[in-house]
């Protein structure tokens, strides 16, 4: 008879033991999970972020091949202080110098001068084409929180010596792209998002 109870007393604390690696297993099982889910969470937020900065050098390389196409505008310092606040995305640019499907049909692009020209690409560039009413792509729908900027730095700047703000052709214009990101640092007390931007020059 204690024999008996030897074996059953034994095999009790066995199952004991028993439950205890299991429960110690899930514990090392679930905090690894954790670990490779965060990293996961992690290499998704990076590769989100590098598809925003590649998105802003293709959008500021666009503007700037607008610009080098109307060379005339760039003269007349169209381009030469341009900013995303005062551009109004709620109405499209008038004339539209652009074809666009208004939801029925295909509208013909209008004629347009050199200036106007200029206010339609800056427009669209930031805004978004027209399509069915409604505007599609631009700086605003492809890059979170986006801000733009145009400047112009001139290369004859001695007191406006020649009379232009931004001499014909040979001053600098400098392209501004901000925007912002989740931030790949999650640690507490961290911002959930960073500012980040782009800064492209061209000469015409």
């Amino acid at each position: 008879m204690p024999r008996i109870n030897s074996n059953i007393n034994s095999r009790k604390a066995m199952a004991g033991l028993t439950m205890i690696e299991i429960l110690v297993t899930l514990i090392i099982l679930s905090i690894g999970l954790l670990g490779m889910a965060a990293m996961q969470l992690s290499g998704i937020r990076s590769a989100n972020n590098s598809t925003f900065r590649t998105q802003a050098t293709l959008l500021a390389d666009d503007i700037a091949e607008r610009m080098r196409a109307n060379p005339t505008a760039v003269d007349n310092n169209d381009f030469a202080a341009i900013n995303s606040a005062s551009i109004n995305c709620t109405t499209a640019p008038t004339p539209y110098c652009g074809e666009y499907y208004n939801g029925s049909s295909q509208v013909a692009a209008q004629s347009c001068t050199p200036s106007q020209m200029a206010t339609y690409d800056i427009n669209v560039w930031f805004c978004g084409e027209m399509n069915s009413g409604a505007r599609r792509g631009g700086v605003q729908a492809l890059l979170p929180q986006a801000t733009a900027t145009i400047t112009c730095t001139d290369i004859d700047p001695a007191s406006g010596a020649d009379g232009d703000t931004c001499t014909n052709r040979s001053s600098y214009h400098t392209i501004t792209l901000g925007w912002s990101e989740p931030n790949p640092d999650q640690r507490s007390g961290t911002a959930a998002t960073v500012n980040q931007s782009i800064s492209v020059t061209v000469q015409q």
